[in-house]
Parts: C-alpha cells; sequence; structure tokens
C-alpha cells in the first residue's frame, strides 16, 4: 500500500496536552490493548478486536500498515493512547466496474476523553488520505446512527444469513457414498480460488475484488481469536479434480454459536446443490469434532451469504431461521464522479427495456445539493449540478443519504418513498426510469479485515 504522501499537518496539537499523529511500528501493543478494551462489550478486553489490531499494524497487511492509523495521545499522562481509528484501503465492484475503496474502522475513544470533537478531527485527516488515495467511496461497519454525523448513510447490505440446525443437514441416502472430500486450501490453489470466488460473487451487485496479496495474507492468517481469521477449503473429486470451495470459520466460544461458512460456489460442471449439501455435511462434522474441545458447543452452521444467494435456492426448504442484513455506512464524496465512473452500468440497464435509447436529463434534488444525469441516445453524456429555483425543483427529491440506498440496490425507490415522505419522484417519467436504472439487487461484500 502506498505510505502517507503528506503528513496532513500532523502531528496537531489539540490542547491540553492531546496530541493527534500518525501510528508507529512502536505503538502496536499500546493500540491493540486500547482497541481490544474500548470495543469490548463486556468487562474483559475483545481479545478478537486486539489481535486484529495487531495484525492490521504487522507489517504484513498487503495494504494497511502502522501509519495508517491515527492515534490521539495525551501527553499529561506518558503517552497514553485515548482515541484512535485506522484506514483498510481496498478494491470493490458495482456490476463488474471496480472502485478504489476506504474502509475507516476500529473508531474508538476513552470514555474519559469523549465529547471532544477527537473522532471528527480524525475523521477529518482519513477523509483526506483517502482521497489522495483515488478511494471514491468509504464504507464503515458500526454502530447504529453514530456515522450518520461524518456524512455517511446506512446504504448497503451488510452480512444476513440463514441457519441450518444440525439436524437438518441434509443425509445421504440409499447408503450413497460421498462424491467429494474437503481439504484445507494453500496457496498453489489461489487460481481456483480467484475463479471460484468470482462465482460466488457474481449474484452480488457489491463485492470486493481480491488480488494475490489478499489471497497470500488471507490464507496465512493463523491467528483464530482474530477478526482478520480465515478458513479456505477446496471442495474436490477423490482424483483431486476441484468442485467448489468454501471459507468457513467457528464462531467464538460462547453459548448458541453456530459454526460460519461465509463463502461457497461450485465449479461449473458441478451441481450446486450437490456441493452444498455436501459441504453442509462435511462443516457438520468439523463442528461436531471441533466441540470435543470447546466450553460451548457450536450448535448450527450459519450460511452467511447475505440476503439472497443461489446456495439457499440450490439447499432448498432445510433452513430454521433467516438472519436479516444489518447495513454498511457508506459515503460518496464525489456523487457526479462516482456516477460517472460507473455510467456503463447504467447504460447497460437501458438496453431492452422501456426506456432504450433515452435522452434527457434526469435532475435529482438532493434539498441541499443537485445533480443532473443527462442522456443522449441511451448514453450518460455528463452528470453536472444544476441550481434549482424552488425548494422542490427536480425530476426527483432525495433527502439526506437516501439516494445512496437506491444506488446501491439496498431499498427500491417505492420502499424509500413508504419510509420517508419527502423522497419522491416528480413525475411519471422519471419513477420509471430510476427503476430501471437503481434496480434493488442485493449485495454480500466479503471485506478486506
Amino acid at each position: 500500500m502506498l505510505p502517507v504522501v503528506d503528513n496532513f499537518n500532523l502531528p496537531r496539537r489539540l490542547g491540553d496536552g492531546l496530541v493527534l499523529r500518525w501510528g508507529r511500528p512502536g505503538d502496536v501493543e499500546a493500540v491493540a490493548e486500547f482497541n481490544g478494551r474500548i470495543h469490548s462489550a463486556t468487562s474483559e478486553p475483545d481479545v478478537y478486536v486486539a489481535n486484529w489490531t495487531r495484525d492490521l499494524m504487522s507489517g504484513k497487511h498487503p495494504t494497511t500498515k502502522p501509519h495508517d492509523f491515527l492515534v490521539v495521545i495525551d501527553e499529561n499522562r506518558s503517552g497514553k493512547v485515548v482515541s484512535s481509528l485506522n484506514l483498510i484501503s481496498q478494491t470493490w465492484s458495482y456490476g463488474g466496474i471496480p472502485f478504489q475503496v476506504g474502509r475507516p474502522e476500529a473508531v474508538g475513544t476513552d470514555p474519559d476523553y469523549r465529547r471532544r470533537g477527537l473522532v471528527r478531527t480524525e475523521f477529518e485527516v482519513i477523509h483526506a488520505l483517502s482521497a489522495s488515495r483515488g478511494e471514491m467511496v468509504q464504507v464503515i461497519t458500526g454502530i447504529p446512527y453514530y456515522y450518520r454525523q461524518f456524512g455517511y448513510g446506512m446504504s448497503l447490505d451488510l452480512s444476513g444469513a440463514r441457519r441450518l440446525e444440525f439436524h437438518a443437514v441434509p443425509k445421504l441416502e440409499n447408503n450413497a457414498q460421498e462424491s467429494f472430500r474437503l481439504r484445507p486450501a494453500t496457496f498453489d490453489d489461489i487460481p481456483d480460488l480467484t475463479e471460484l470466488y468470482a462465482i460466488h460473487c457474481s449474484s452480488s451487485l457489491v463485492s470486493r475484488i481480491r488480488d494475490n496479496n489478499e489471497w497470500h495474507f488471507e490464507l496465512s492468517m493463523s491467528e483464530e481469536k482474530s477478526l482478520s481469521h480465515h478458513r479456505f477449503y477446496i471442495i474436490e473429486t477423490f482424483d483431486g479434480t476441484v468442485a467448489g470451495y468454501a471459507e468457513a470459520i467457528p464462531g467464538p466460544d460462547q453459548p448458541n454459536m453456530p459454526l460460519s461458512i461465509r463463502e461457497l460456489a461450485a465449479r461449473p460442471g458441478f451441481p450446486l446443490r450437490a456441493v452444498s449439501q455436501f459441504a453442509a455435511r462435511a462443516f457438520k462434522a468439523i463442528a461436531e469434532e471441533m466441540n470435543h474441545s470447546r466450553k460451548e458447543p457450536l450448535v448450527s452452521l450459519s450460511f452467511n451469504f447475505g440476503e439472497s444467494h443461489p446456495a439457499y435456492l440450490a439447499m432448498g426448504n432445510v433452513f430454521g431461521r433467516i438472519v436479516p442484513p444489518y447495513a454498511f455506512y457508506v459515503r460518496v464524496p464525489d456523487l457526479a464522479g462516482f456516477l460517472m465512473h460507473i455510467r456503463s452500468v447504467l447504460e447497460k440497464r437501458l438496453v431492452g427495456s422501456v426506456m432504450e435509447n433515452h435522452s434527457g436529463a434526469l435532475r435529482l434534488n438532493f434539498y441541499t445539493s443537485q445533480l443532473s444525469l443527462n442522456f443522449e441516445y441511451g448514453r450518460l453524456k455528463e452528470v453536472v449540478p444544476f441550481k434549482a429555483t424552488s425548494y422542490t425543483e427536480g425530476d426527483a427529491l432525495f433527502p439526506d443519504t437516501t439516494f445512496l440506498s437506491l444506488l446501491f440496490g439496498h431499498r427500491t425507490l417505492e420502499e424509500l418513498r413508504y419510509i420517508y415522505p419527502d423522497c419522491y419522484p416528480s413525475n411519471n417519467g422519471a419513477a420509471v426510469l430510476l427503476e430501471i436504472l437503481f434496480p434493488r439487487k442485493p449485495s454480500c461484500v466479503s471485506v478486506l479485515n
């Protein structure tokens, strides 16, 4: 990953002995201890978050290094870390169009230092760093509401799962034998994993693009108690032909935890139903073996593929519980630029639609700003600001960050209209065009942690 090419006026004195600066290699244990304590839901430090911090600052991470962390220290308390966040840069895809993403994470402040604007100042710096890297979008996984105050909206599916109780795992019938076997993936499997991962992501509007460095990192994260931990498996025939893959990890040693299958795909020529059912049986057996050494047994399998995925259809009516998705916080600082970046996706959606070969302006009014999407014969020629002469002028109105939910397939226009009375198209033509350009399409992003 690129080093910090501008110090962004850091270190910066914030008053009362507080100093904001970039992280350093010598900060690893102090920041890990801080994050483990601040992000714990109990009185005990969260070892998963602490180890994740060590992974991010270890120098082994493909995009994040100590200098991608911001820390606020208190010089009056011997340099104690009192606030921190970091940036995890990565590449995602929107309908096949790559775009750069900055992921601010591990955002936290010591309770004794809150209400001083420390996080707001850190976000100003981290947003500038993200922009300097050409990152068009920032995303955060976080607590409800908080990040809205920094320009984010909850606008993209996050997680979502279907639970499969052990007793409902499909059994082999009529004394049939397994057609596949499961083995841990290795670095030599990266070409096959890359192909299969693309298949896994094919039903998702937004997904992450993994490069070789990221595959090597994720395949090598052996510390189980870390948010960076992955376990990839190859599903193959008994002659060694690769039929599919899966990524799965056990939940923490806590009550009612499942073994979570987070990625799954079958190679063309192998039925996904057969591969999925085999995976369920294989991971049930792995979970039952793990239970011999766990204080709290794993009680089920969780297929963590978001709201929808071909594997759900392949498995049939066996799931006992549906876990609805949460949402990523999303920030798009240059919306016009992003829309132009993905214009080929929008133009493709017009082809064969009732608005094929459309020419005209689609004027979007966000109440505090406005954009006009100008089409010529089905091509998006430009996205430019327009000045509204009245408060509600435009073809459609979107308060706050509601348009991002439409853009990222998270909600339909009708759903937004139901939730927000001041979000609506001003005419029928705009309603039809918006539904064609921005259809509802769920996503399940395997983020780079």
